[in-house]
């Protein structure tokens, strides 16, 4: 009995082929010789059959993927991606110019204005130009969790 209980722990692994040969040898061999194991095998077999036949509702995730990747709500996104960057381009170059035309601002803060916002820019595109490589080349993109 001790034999049986120890073959039905490794049945399942038997019927997936993760066990090593001399393994999946010695549950054949024992399920062939024992009329219990053997039951549990075929009742695994057929629990295995039938749900391979399942059909799953849709779920939630699938359902907002669809609505996600409609061509539409695509197209809205990338157009709002657009007018969020030429607004922020435009705004920094408005509000450069209006600071650099100001005679009374010493040098110094001028200088130091443009870096931070030459920075602040360097930055956003390198970060959009990262997203954008790894958005193509990413093989685990669609990968849920």
């Amino acid at each position: 009995m001790n034999q049986c209980q120890d073959i039905q722990e490794l049945i399942s692994g038997y019927i997936d082929h993760e066990l090593s040969q001399q393994k999946a040898q010695r549950v054949r061999l024992h399920i062939e010789s024992c009329d219990n194991c053997r039951e549990i095998y075929n009742d695994l077999i057929a629990i295995r059959k039938e749900m391979g036949q399942l059909q799953y509702p849709e779920c939630e995730e699938a359902k907002l993927d669809r609505i996600m990747n409609e061509p539409v709500a695509r197209t809205i996104g990338i157009v709002g991606w657009i007018m969020l960057i030429l607004g922020l381009v435009g705004f920094m170059g408005w509000q450069l110019f209006t600071f650099f035309t100001q005679p009374a601002m010493p040098t110094w803060a001028k200088i130091g204005v443009l870096l931070i916002e030459l920075g602040a820019l360097g930055l956003f595109l390198s970060v959009l130009r990262q997203r954008l490589i790894a958005r193509k080349t990413d093989k685990y993109r669609n990968v849920k969790l």
